[in-house]
């Protein structure tokens, strides 16, 4: 009877134990000093208490300044067996100063362009980094496999992998502009391989693949937590300032765990080190009984980082496989949402169930050629400026949004890593390289069809959608050959122009002369043959030793791409030169010499050159002159410590932003 007893027992938890193999929770704390943390050893030790209770693994990443305090160790605090430590790569002043780094001093510790590696040049991001793992060795005797930011940029990440060999990295999770910083059009809140020339990019090819997973700290809702403004905290980490319980955060764990048709789930909870004791009696308790019931129940496995990147890199020897999250509204709304996520693209689609409408919020390629905009260049920007190129972003710019079907949906169904969406009159595949619509849809949007980013193919009532493999320019993004500053300054000078206007002028009227004159035709022919020659010397002696490659970098070609397929027909650019400003890539920025027909060239559009509008001593005044150019758009762009603005504010002008990424911002001229 025992026996039969036991056997029922152990068939009722296979089904628990297999579930759970997939299904993982990861717990990481980061860990900081911060200028509100009255007794740092007090805050870590109450934390760690909740996790310790509960015989829970976790991952504590630790800031440069916390490993050098002996009250916040976790080695000296007594940390069981069962935690893993970390680093935390944020940047602070006494972290810096150990480094030798001039510290990027700002308004405050969270800016970008001080906290974040991605601030500072390749070259003290290696400082950086090298003193922090040797001090973190010889603290605990090894070095760190997991580490993490809000975001760490991919040669940071590179140069830790090839080094140091670390495993996990953990980021924060798609966000349009919490506290300034922009992360948008990375995997929806799911782990992957990221791309060694962009961090937010999933490996497409074993070779550009980074061996080591990125994890996401502060999943989204996947309805609520897409948009502009606020919506991000929608999430695991701040739906209580929604007024939201914890039954919100258990629905986002049990979302993102449960397979549901994937090879996993996974999901990140935690909450930073650096609050008061009393904070981590709340809602982070709370959260760590609902994921120890779980645990205790078979439904998940918790993990620390660097085992369940072992895991992630067991299961997945070679590349991140299809994602997809779907849901009803979380919080009841008549809706229903699907993440569909490759190594190709990502695409959004929502669904009303009361209207029968369905739209695509957000569809966006990946390329493994596509370089991150702070891979060579230090961000000097206060703000963090990551954005995926789209080919459809109704956060950035709500017109985007496509309808393409207003009949109902009948099922959504998983089958081999593919989503089969079938409506009435329509059905919807999503496989892994292409999207395939089959029946008459409402439209197909023309961006779409001109898109460079995709190959459309379009036979009767059947449209596929194809990403394409290579970003339509190279890393080193679009070259082109002009004249130097100084010489184009040169040239610009009065005696200068009336000189060669005369020169010009003088060898028309002779040849006009010698072509009607009855001289022999071998003189007429030397004689053109001599000025031929004479204008190619001048050429090779005089025009191309003052000359110079420009190039343009992929984020402002992304933008660029942007504005060809908007309405419109006229540009404002800056009529401006940077004599003065430095870069860190092989060639210089075009905009530094004022070299800006490469706008017009790409976008097809006419472009002014203005400064009036710039500079401008008023509002009316900026907002008259900005009238009377009869433009569409302002283009404005940056670049390391160079930086043009809109003057005053959006309403003063009556423009508003359209799109933006690190490099550039498209403003839209409203007609009202």
């Amino acid at each position: 009877m025992k026996f039969l007893l036991f056997g029922f027992a152990f068939l009722l938890l296979v089904p628990f134990a297999k579930i759970a193999s997939a299904q993982f929770v990861n717990v990481v704390n980061p860990v900081r000093i911060s200028s509100y943390t009255k007794d740092p050893k007090k805050a870590l030790l109450a934390q760690y208490k909740q996790v310790n209770i509960r015989n829970l693994p976790a991952t504590w990443l630790l800031t440069y300044d916390v490993l050098v305090n002996p009250d916040t160790r976790p080695d000296i605090l007594g940390f069981d067996n069962l935690q893993e430590t970390g680093v935390f790569l944020e940047v602070t002043p006494k972290f810096a100063g150990a480094a030798g780094v001039l510290y990027s001093k700002t308004d405050s510790w969270h800016r970008a362009n001080a906290v974040f590696l991605s601030g500072y040049v390749q070259e003290d991001r290696i400082k950086l980094i090298d003193t922090i793992f040797e001090e973190f060795k010889k603290a605990f005797g090894f070095y760190p496999a997991s580490v993490g930011a809000w975001w760490v940029d991919s040669f940071s990440l590179d140069y830790m992998k090839k080094k140091y060999d670390i495993l996990a990295n953990l980021t924060v999770a798609d966000q349009f502009s919490t506290d300034g910083y922009k992360l948008w059009g990375q995997f929806w809140s799911v782990p992957f391989y990221p791309n060694k020339y962009h961090a937010g990019v999933p490996a497409r090819t074993v070779e550009n693949k980074l061996d080591l997973v990125t994890i996401q700290w502060a999943s989204r809702d996947p309805l609520n937590g897409y948009g502009r403004a606020g919506e991000s905290t929608f999430s695991t980490q701040d739906y209580f300032t929604r007024n939201l319980s914890d039954d919100y955060f258990e629905k986002l764990v049990d979302l993102y765990t449960k397979q549901d048709g994937n090879m996993f789930g996974q999901v990140t909870i935690g909450l930073e080190g650096d609050f008061t004791p009393e904070v981590y009696g709340g809602n982070y308790s709370r959260q760590l009984d609902i994921i120890k019931e779980k645990q205790d129940a078979g439904q998940i496995r918790v993990l620390t980082m660097k085992d369940f990147s072992n895991k992630y890199r067991n299961m997945f020897p070679k590349l991140s496989p299809v994602q997809i999250v779907q849901t009803d509204d979380l919080l009841g709304k008549n809706m229903k949402t699907f993440w569909f996520q490759s190594l190709a693209y990502r695409i959004n689609i929502t669904y009303d169930y009361e209207l029968n409408k369905t739209y695509v919020n957000d569809f966006r390629s990946y390329h493994s050629d596509f370089e991150e905009p702070y891979y060579f260049s230090p961000n000097r920007d206060l703000n963090l400026h990551i954005n995926i190129p789209p080919i459809i972003d109704s956060a950035g710019n709500p017109e985007e949004k496509w309808l393409i079907t207003d009949t109902k949906l009948k099922s959504a169904d998983i089958k081999d890593h593919k989503l089969f969406l079938n409506f009435e009159k329509v059905q919807i595949l999503l496989e892994e390289e292409k999207i395939t619509i089959l029946g008459k849809i409402n439209s197909l949007p023309e961006s779409l069809i001109r898109s460079p980013y995709l190959q459309v193919a379009k036979k009767g009532e059947k449209i596929e959608l194809q990403p394409k493999i290579k970003w339509p320019y190279p890393k080193d993004g679009f070259k082109f050959r002009e004249l130097t500053q100084e010489a184009t300054f040169f040239l610009k000078q009065r005696k200068v122009i009336l000189s060669i206007t005369l020169i010009i002028l003088g060898l028309i009227l002779t040849s006009t002369v010698i072509k009607k004159s009855k001289l022999p035709l071998g003189f007429k022919v030397l004689f053109f043959l001599f000025w031929v020659i004479f204008f190619g010397g001048m050429y090779i002696k005089l025009y191309l030793p003052n000359t110079r490659e420009y190039f343009v970098n992929q984020g402002e070609l992304d933008a660029l791409i942007r504005l060809k397929l908007m309405d419109g027909k006229r540009i404002v650019v800056m009529d401006r030169v940077c004599l003065q400003c430095s870069w860190h890539t092989k060639d210089m920025p075009a905009i530094f010499a004022n070299k800006r027909d490469y706008v017009k060239k790409i976008t097809g559009k006419e472009i002014v050159y203005n400064l009036d509008v710039f500079n401008a001593k008023t509002r009316e005044e900026g907002r008259n002159n900005l009238k009377k150019l009869n433009a569409d758009y302002i283009y404005v762009v940056r670049f390391e410590d160079y930086a043009e603005k809109i003057p005053f504010s959006p309403g003063d002008l009556n423009i508003e932003e359209v799109y933006s990424n690190a490099n550039a911002e498209i403003w839209r001229i409203k007609k009202n």
